[in-house]
């Protein structure tokens, strides 16, 4: 079975199951990197947002056997999890005075986004783009932002220059900074996951669960090395491109406290790793790292750049190493 002809089939058996309720509709998404994947677009009647679920890893469990029935009862369980629970009205999006306040920016790979910075305001910043994007926050969805093209900005009888000061100015009001050790965050990774996995503890019997977190503490510190150890994770509390964190003036203030200087490491798009410079660390290692993890870890429309960064503590600067 084609790509096409499994997508029209789930999208028939998904459309049966909910009835005139819903409007579903296919629509081939260009997500970030060039990355073009194909959702299940989903939108409520006399709502003015659409939910999206993508069926190219779908397609592939399929390719691997799995059958089509288990294919549409997953997809069913997945928008009826995350369905919106709150009508959201972007009626203030006309406005740009209103959003103004909601302005924050993204960064992403120069090279691999040339298609899509064409329709998008954007400021070059080393080998990356800084774009912007109206964030919009909701109990049901969580942290999720509109890019920011220029026929919104011809809507709003506004400039480039403009938006884009105020996007920068404004996002780390709305998306604030977060820097925390990797230890710390694998640590509560770890304990986030594992505790929705255990069953739950019988009364009384609380202390063997948390017993048993603390020897996996103990394990993953035994399997950390000495150098990841020193690494910093540099965010926003949403996790949400916050990679862009670096471009806050209050980060790259902190930063230079001490006169230190730190190598950049990116992760994704939505963190970097910072590594104190202590003179002993190879530029090539670095180097290294950051394609190994790219190639092996971080999915197509997440990857941010294969270089490795360098903040001068005494110039407040930040170069391509």
């Amino acid at each position: 079975m084609t790509m096409e002809q499994f997508v029209n089939k789930v999208r028939n058996a998904v459309r049966a199951y909910f009835g005139s309720g819903l409007k579903i509709t296919v629509q081939k998404v260009m997500k970030n990197n060039g990355v073009e994947m194909t959702g299940l677009i989903f939108m409520e009647r006399g709502s003015d947002i659409a939910a999206a679920i993508y069926l190219d890893s779908y397609y592939e469990e399929y390719e691997k056997g799995t059958p089509l029935g288990e294919i549409v009862r997953k997809v069913i369980r997945t928008y009826e999890e995350r369905r919106p629970s709150e009508r959201l009205n972007l009626d203030f999006f006309r406005d740009y005075a209103q959003v103004r306040t909601r302005l924050a920016c993204r960064l992403v790979n120069l090279e691999k986004n040339r298609e899509l910075l064409a329709q998008v305001p954007h400021q070059v910043w080393l080998d990356l783009a800084v774009v912007p994007c109206c964030v919009l926050m909701g109990d049901a969805f969580g942290c999720a932002c509109i890019l920011i093209r220029y026929g919104h900005m011809r809507d709003w009888e506004t400039d480039e220059e403009t938006l884009l000061a105020d996007a920068r100015g404004n996002m780390q009001k709305i998306l604030r900074p977060e820097c925390v050790p990797m230890m710390d965050f694998l640590y509560d990774m770890m304990r986030q996951t594992a505790q929705e996995q255990l069953p739950g503890a019988e009364p009384g019997d609380e202390k063997a669960g948390e017993q048993l977190l603390d020897q996996a503490e103990e394990l993953l510190s035994g399997r950390i090395g000495t150098e990841e150890k020193g690494l910093l994770i540099l965010s926003n509390t949403q996790h949400f491109y916050g990679a862009s964190s670096l471009l806050y003036p209050d980060v790259q203030r902190l930063l230079k406290e001490g006169g230190r200087g730190f190598f950049i490491l990116p992760s994704s798009v939505h963190e970097v790793l910072l590594l104190e410079d202590t003179g002993r660390e190879d530029r090539y290692e670095l180097y290294r790292m950051v394609r190994e993890v790219n190639e092996k870890n971080v999915p197509r429309e997440e990857f941010l750049s294969d270089s490795v960064y360098y903040f001068d503590g005494k110039t407040g600067r930040i170069r391509i190493l």
